[in-house]
């Protein structure tokens, strides 16, 4: 029997802001070693994922706005086998990965489908695209993480790899009770807005969105217009992908010891780099340059059981690409990054998102635009992933996770850490970024400038990225 449920105004508004040129879906990888089984994959995706009850919904529209509406699920069209085009094969994922991210997600169906290459380099690529409407990208992280099982031999091992650096870390953490006692004793108003996201069901308090809304643009028009790079621009609908070979930890955490930072440092400072030598490639004064990025953080309570649902907000975090210097760049970073961890309150996070679902479509456009000037990217740095993990008995070698950029940003950036290993990927519009792999393929060689003689070397038979 169909049931409806009316769609939260924090989960509508990624359904309203979509474009032709702009899916609102983020997208996942997993590469393994063997082929993926696929009776065993439907069979996976029916016990893990069609118990949550976005992921057995389509979306209706009606006069008032939009409702979930029970509806059959056919796994053969939600779990659909796919082909490479032709070429290398990792440049052909790639290629593979940019078309799917650039084809919105069919409504009449649950919003959410995968794609199996059965055979490629010896295993298989599953290619998962998820649209923002069921949840925030760290929540879908989650939960497509959650289809995989632990190697025989890590069951007894932590689910994830402890980091003691990981600066970052607290912003996907759920928030605890301390810090949502702390906002919530900082005023009636602060209590009611972030009542709005802790509890989004509730009646909608207009008058306190509003406000909210109001301080929330507030915030975003006092940050200076970020630099005019080539990140800019208007989205064509035409998207490429690209990821990095693995930087292994010893090298990374070899870079930190070596100039007293973080592993969180050099990774950034790797990316910075990449990036500065992209863009002085067709733009020699690159010097003073500043990438704004946004970051998702986690605004969940740690007491919730919630899954779904978008429950997060965003944090700017600058990245110098003008410096010149790989060991500048790095000592800045680290500055920037201890300032940045050391002031970090939730209640400094973005949360333009989560209120501008009950406005009007023209605002929203605005907001948007304004969004467009301040920022040039949004960045993703997921969690670490938990060790040893296997997808219907095929071991894990790679994966991936693209969160999509809102509005008129064209590039995200996702740093992935897998344990022993980080990858950097970048899903971009042609029209900002034509050729991603531009930057995934500098980055072993900005990790290796700032690497000290004794550390370990990158293996050299490694193939970048497409």
């Amino acid at each position: 029997m169909s049931t409806m449920e009316r769609v939260a105004s924090m989960d509508a508004v990624w359904l309203q802001i979509e474009r032709d040129t702009c899916p609102m879906q983020l997208m996942g990888m997993l590469i393994t070693a063997t082929p993926i089984d696929r009776p065993c994959l439907e069979a996976r995706l029916a016990a893990r994922l069609l118990p949550l009850a976005r992921f057995r919904q389509r979306v209706l529209r009606d006069t008032v706005g939009t409702v979930w509406e029970t509806c059959p699920v056919d796994m053969r069209r939600q779990l659909v086998s796919a082909s490479l085009p032709p070429g290398e094969p990792r440049k052909a994922l790639a290629e593979l990965i940019g078309s799917l991210a650039a084809r919105p997600l069919d409504q009449d169906r649950p919003l959410w489908q995968l794609h199996l290459v059965e055979d490629y380099q010896g295993g298989s690529a599953l290619i998962a695209r998820v649209h923002q409407g069921i949840a925030d990208a760290i929540s879908i992280t989650g939960i497509l993480r959650s289809l995989a099982t632990p190697l025989e031999d890590e069951a007894q091992a932590s689910d994830a790899v402890e980091r003691p650096d990981g600066l970052f870390d607290p912003l996907y953490a759920p928030l605890s009770r301390a810090v949502i006692n702390g906002i919530t004793l900082s005023g009636a108003f602060w209590a009611r807005y972030w009542g709005l996201l802790f509890n989004p069901q509730k009646i909608f308090d207009y008058a306190c969105a509003s406000t909210a809304l109001a301080l929330e643009i507030g915030k975003l028009s006092s940050l200076p217009d970020d630099s005019p790079t080539p990140l800019k621009g208007q989205a064509s609908g035409r998207k490429r992908a690209s990821w990095s070979v693995p930087l292994p930890f010893a090298n990374v955490n070899a870079v930190a010891k070596a100039h007293k930072t973080t592993t969180d440092a050099v990774i950034l400072a790797t990316l910075a780099g990449a990036i500065h030598h992209c863009i002085a490639q067709t733009d020699a004064s690159a010097r003073d340059l500043e990438l704004r990025t946004l970051m998702p953080v986690n605004l969940r309570s740690g007491e919730s059981d919630e899954v779904l649902g978008n429950r997060s907000g965003l944090i700017p975090l600058e990245l110098p690409i003008g410096i010149d210097t790989p060991e500048a760049r790095l000592k800045e970073i680290d500055r920037r990054i201890r300032s940045f961890t050391d002031a970090y309150e939730a209640q400094q996070a973005w949360g333009v998102f989560s209120l501008i679902g009950q406005t009007p479509r023209a605002v929203q456009l605005q907001v948007l635009k304004l969004l467009a000037s301040k920022t040039s990217a949004l960045l993703y740095r997921v969690p670490a992933a938990p060790k040893g993990q296997t997808l219907c008995g095929a071991r894990i070698t790679e994966e991936m996770y693209w969160s999509p950029p809102p509005g008129d940003l064209g590039v995200t950036i996702s740093i992935v850490n897998q344990g022993e290993s980080y990858q950097i990927g970048v899903l971009a519009d042609v029209a900002m970024l034509p050729e991603p792999a531009i930057i995934t393929d500098r980055l072993g060689a900005e990790l290796a400038i700032l690497t000290p003689a004794r550390a370990p070397k990158q293996r050299k038979n490694s193939k970048p990225s497409g």
